[in-house]
């Protein structure tokens, strides 16, 4: 009857301890499923500058150098916008006087986590002074670059 007994006790002891070390390893089955990751925030991934834009606001004439008539052209791709993501520039002329100031709300893009592109531009009827002139760019209140664009006769 000993002769049982031994297996026995030993079998119920290896299961036993399998089992309990293995109990930290699953998971309750009420526990609640992981929270998922929050999206990446949205951010500039690239400020072109030019004379002329496409139909998706993109420059299709990339340039620094202006004549005192031509219009300037900023066009800014964000990835991850969110409703409430606003683009503002701030175009200031070499001696720091601020020439003009713009926000805007950016557009969704038409694909989730898709690139949205927003373009500002600025024309001065009677000419641009020559000189140099510094275009930052910023997102949600934190700047996210600057051009230098230059006026030449």
């Amino acid at each position: 009857m000993m002769r049982t007994r031994i297996p026995l006790i030993i079998i119920a002891f290896v299961a036993l301890t399998a089992t309990g070390c293995r109990r930290d390893e699953v998971p309750p089955a009420d526990s609640a499923a992981a929270a998922p990751a929050p999206p990446p925030p949205a951010m500039v991934t690239t400020i072109e500058t030019g004379r002329h834009l496409d139909a998706d606001k993109r420059i299709v004439d990339t340039a620094t150098v202006f004549a005192p008539k031509d219009t300037m052209y900023i066009s800014i791709v964000t990835s991850n916008a969110t409703p409430t993501t606003t683009i503002k520039s701030i175009v200031t002329f070499q001696t720091g006087q601020v020439v003009d100031s713009a926000s805007q709300v950016v557009a969704l893009p038409t694909v989730t986590g898709g690139a949205s592109v927003t373009e500002f531009h600025w024309v001065k009827p009677g000419g641009w002074p020559t000189g140099d002139y510094t275009v930052e760019v910023w997102l949600d209140g934190q700047s996210a670059g600057t051009r230098t664009l230059s006026v030449k006769r």
